[in-house]
């Protein structure tokens, strides 16, 4: 810094010991900063849903699900569960085996979705566990 200082005799030779920045790198900051705060706010308004699928059997109004001995573990009361655009949810469970509100469908077979978990992804960055 000093060997520039002394290098410079008069004010028009500061201009050539300056740096700039180009407007590129500008461009560059610019970009990065919208892309972090479009993430911010993408993961402040999505969520992430955890889902299983199965097959459902609905007779006389009776809704059983099928679901495997591997996921049965991971079912709660309470949780949402969707057949064909209607919502309903796990009331009970017995034997392992889950008792779903009330359907409003007719006798057939049927595929469901259970939604385990909902998680928005900012979450993540604060989670404690």
């Amino acid at each position: 810094m000093k060997k520039t200082l002394k290098s410079i005799s008069n004010p028009d030779e500061l201009n050539k010991n300056l740096q700039y920045t180009s407007p590129l790198t500008w461009i560059i900051l610019g970009a990065s900063v919208l892309a972090l705060a479009g993430f911010f706010i993408w993961s402040c308004l999505f969520t992430l849903k955890v889902k299983i699928f199965g097959d459902a059997t609905v007779k006389d109004g009776q809704v059983v699900l099928a679901v495997e001995e591997s996921k049965k573990s991971k079912l709660a009361i309470g949780q949402k569960v969707i057949i064909n655009d209607k919502e309903g949810s796990i009331i009970s469970i017995n034997d392992n085996e889950p008792v779903v509100s009330e359907f409003d469908l007719q006798d057939g077979n049927y595929t469901y979705t259970i939604i385990l978990k909902e998680i928005k992804p900012i979450e993540f960055l604060f989670n404690k566990k």
